[in-house]
């Protein structure tokens, strides 16, 4: 069939989508955000339930999205929604806490070990920006050191050699900082420094050299995306504390890998750590914690904080009613059963690849993955940067007109609590469909 023939069925599956695409492009500019657009247009959804979504054009769709991530129980889930209702009733936003705040906020700090405070916001960019706050005023240092590759949200000192171009980027031992967005402070570049993930002797060759000026090191561990030993997390850990340095560790991804997240899977305990997605339970949510001694930076109530942090709807209450609602149901039996479907389709895609003789590399941590064609290693994002990226969005596209909707280019998708053996069995068999259209 082709590419151009696959894509010229899902014009014809979807044209209704289409039509609102291009209604809305001109107010919106492009989509309504960057991440919902793919080529040739976007679906757009009525609506959503369970591990399921229905698009404006009638189709059904298995959902191996989830929201960016974010939607670890599904769609409508029951508890969530009884929470959001109870809170409605209660009121949207008084303009003082409620008291949800309290209650989530113990919640978080007694599932996971390294959290003394923590404190809420609207994104997982407003987390890294305030961590990063908390670590340049407690140190005195302003520099970031920060990993290639990894995402830490949208501002000028983690929006850094987020993904590129390998000609820019130096050499894979000592990576050069570039720019990854238009319109950053002429500043943002030279005041970090580019990490190499997989790379013990660079990383520490690195920190040392500039200790002096480093505030923190923030890693993303880039869960079911890049495939991290626990041996280099745990030296990141062990190489920032004998620095002296702040390890802020990003779980806004891979807080559904436990009940205590990454940082429990890897066995480490950062001085600060940044949330977001699956604790809002699909509103807007962020939030920061870790050390009472950084945390206690922000604490107003004696006085002037050194540290401010603050906005209309942080800590919202729906947000953190819904957030509350879902963790509640994220039980160790609940965390087994998603990570099961991980290992289930993992082994079911490695059979597929192999029998076929296709070169490609399956990245499964927990309930996200992602699939890399044309590789058959991934340990840095050089790596995933020279994958076959055209195979992976014909296959995507494959997938929609089979009624599979995963994240554009097979990358950091995910699988919800309703999801069963059966979803991720077709899913499998669709892939291998997919691979014969391209073929044909």
């Amino acid at each position: 069939m082709g590419i151009e023939a696959i894509e010229e069925r899902y014009r014809e599956l979807t044209p209704e989508s289409r039509e609102l695409f291009e209604e809305g492009r001109e107010v919106n500019a492009g989509a309504a955000k960057g991440a919902y657009y793919y080529a040739p247009y976007p679906l757009t959804f009525r609506r959503g339930s369970g591990c399921e979504l229905d698009d404006v054009d009638g189709r059904t769709y298995v959902d191996f999205g989830n929201h960016h991530t974010a939607q670890v129980l599904g769609h409508n889930h029951p508890a969530v929604v009884i929470a959001v209702r109870s809170q409605l009733s209660d009121g949207i936003a008084l303009g003082g806490p409620m008291g949800v705040e309290t209650k989530i906020a113990k919640h978080m700090c007694d599932r996971v070990s390294s959290l003394d405070r923590i404190r809420f916001v609207n994104s997982g960019t407003e987390a890294s920006l305030h961590a990063i706050r908390l670590a340049r005023q407690f140190s005195g240092k302003p520099k970031v050191a920060k990993f290639e590759g990894g995402y830490h949200g949208s501002h000028d000192a983690v929006e850094v050699s987020v993904s590129p171009n390998l000609e820019d980027a130096g050499d894979p031992r000592e990576p050069k900082a570039v720019a990854t967005a238009g319109g950053m402070a002429p500043h943002s570049v030279d005041d970090t420094i580019v990490l190499p993930y997989d790379d013990e002797e660079s990383l520490e060759r690195l920190l040392s050299r500039h200790r002096e000026d480093l505030a923190c090191v923030i890693m993303d561990p880039k869960a079911g995306i890049l495939p991290q030993r626990p041996e280099f997390v745990r030296r990141v850990r062990d190489v920032t504390r004998d620095l002296g340095m702040i390890m802020i560790f990003d779980e806004i991804v891979g807080f559904r890998q436990a009940r205590g997240g990454l940082q429990s899977h890897y066995e480490i305990e950062p001085d600060l750590t940044c949330f977001g997605k699956i604790i809002g339970g699909g509103f807007p949510v962020g939030a920061f914690g870790g050390r009472a001694d950084l945390m206690d930076q922000l604490d107003n109530s004696k006085g002037s904080s050194t540290v401010f942090q603050s906005g209309t709807h942080s800590a919202h209450a729906v947000a953190m009613a819904a957030g509350l609602a879902t963790l509640e149901q994220l039980t160790d039996d609940a965390h087994a059963h998603l990570n099961g479907l991980g290992s289930r389709l993992k082994t079911g895609l490695d059979k597929l690849f192999g029998d076929r003789g296709v070169v490609a590399h399956v990245v499964v941590m927990g309930s996200v993955f992602s699939i890399h064609f044309g590789i058959e290693e991934v340990r840095t994002y050089r790596d995933m940067a020279s994958a076959d990226k055209e195979t992976g969005l014909a296959v995507f596209m494959s997938l929609l007109n089979q009624g599979f909707f995963l994240s554009q280019g097979l990358g950091m998708c995910a699988i919800s609590l309703p999801t069963e053996g059966e979803h991720i069995d077709a899913l499998v068999e669709a892939i291998g469909i997919a691979l014969d259209e391209i073929e044909d």
